[in-house]
C-alpha cells in the first residue's frame, strides 16, 4: 500500500488507500494519508474531494469547509464557476462563520485573469443559462452578490421569499438595475434585497441590461442601502419612544 519515493506518487493510488483505510475505520489515518498527498500535489481536486468527503462522513464540519473554499479556489483557476459556486454554498452550510469570498481573493493572481477569461468565453458560447441556484437559509444575498462580481458574470439573479419576489440584473457582475412588483431600480432593490428566507437562482446573460442603477461599487451600493435602511430604522423607534 505503501509508496514512499516521490517520483512514484499517484495521486489516483492515495485515494484508493484512503478508502481502504476508511473501510477498516481507520479514518484518522486516511485524513493524514490524503494530507500527505495533498502535500504533493495541491492542485489535485481529486484528493481533495475525498478528503472533502471523509471529513462530512466522520463530522468534521469546520474542516470539510476549510476542503471546500480550497475545491472552489482550484474551479476558478480554471474556470469552472459554476463547480466553485456549489463549493463555496456548501462551505458556507457546514460552517456558517466561513467567509464564501476568501477563495475569491485569494485566486487574485495570474491565473485569474484567465480565469474570467474563461467565464466570459463560456458566457458567450453558451448564451442564457442557469448557473447558480441556492437556498437563502444556506448563504445570504449579499454573499451571492459578491459571488457574482468575483465571477463578473452578467445575468439576472431571481428571489422567491415569503415577503417579496423580484430580481436584480449585473453586467459584468455590477449591479445596474432591479424589479420588484410594480417597482424597478433602487426601490426594487431594497425590497429584493430585505429577503431572509426562500430561494434564489441566477441566470447567465450574453446580453447586457440597461442601467437604472448606478454606484462606484456594489460594495457601496450595498452600505448606502443599509445606511439608509438603519436610519429608518432608528426613526421608527425614536417615533415610537
Amino acid at each position: 500500500m505503501s509508496r514512499h519515493n516521490p517520483s512514484d506518487f499517484d495521486p489516483e493510488s492515495a485515494i484508493i488507500d484512503a478508502e481502504l483505510l476508511v473501510k477498516y475505520r481507520m479514518v484518522n489515518r486516511a485524513v493524514e494519508a490524503l494530507e500527505r498527498a495533498i502535500d504533493n500535489a495541491p492542485r489535485h481536486i481529486g484528493l481533495r474531494e475525498k478528503l472533502r468527503e471523509i471529513l462530512i462522513d466522520a463530522g468534521r464540519r469546520e474542516q470539510a469547509a476549510q476542503q471546500c473554499l480550497a475545491v472552489a479556489s482550484l474551479h476558478i483557476s480554471v474556470g469552472d464557476i459554476e463547480k466553485a459556486n456549489e463549493r463555496l454554498i456548501e462551505a458556507k452550510r457546514l460552517d456558517p462563520r466561513v467567509s464564501v469570498t476568501g477563495p475569491m481573493r485569494d485566486m487574485r493572481r495570474g491565473d485569474l485573469h484567465s480565469a474570467h477569461a474563461a467565464t466570459q468565453a463560456q458566457a458567450a458560447s453558451s448564451g442564457d443559462g442557469k448557473v447558480l441556484t441556492g437556498s437563502l437559509a444556506d448563504i445570504n444575498l449579499f454573499d451571492v452578490i459578491q459571488i457574482l462580481e468575483n465571477s463578473r458574470l452578467t445575468g439576472a439573479l431571481m428571489v422567491v421569499s415569503s415577503a417579496s419576489a423580484g430580481s436584480i440584473y449585473f453586467n459584468q457582475g455590477q449591479v445596474v438595475d432591479s424589479k420588484a412588483g410594480n417597482e424597478n431600480g433602487m426601490k426594487a432593490l431594497s425590497e429584493v434585497l430585505g429577503a431572509v428566507d426562500g430561494g434564489f437562482e441566477f441566470v447567465k446573460s450574453d446580453k447586457e441590461y440597461e442601467r437604472t442603477i448606478r454606484a462606484t461599487s456594489n460594495t457601496a451600493l450595498i452600505l448606502d442601502m443599509l445606511r439608509a435602511r438603519d436610519e429608518a430604522n432608528q426613526g421608527l423607534s425614536t417615533a415610537d419612544s
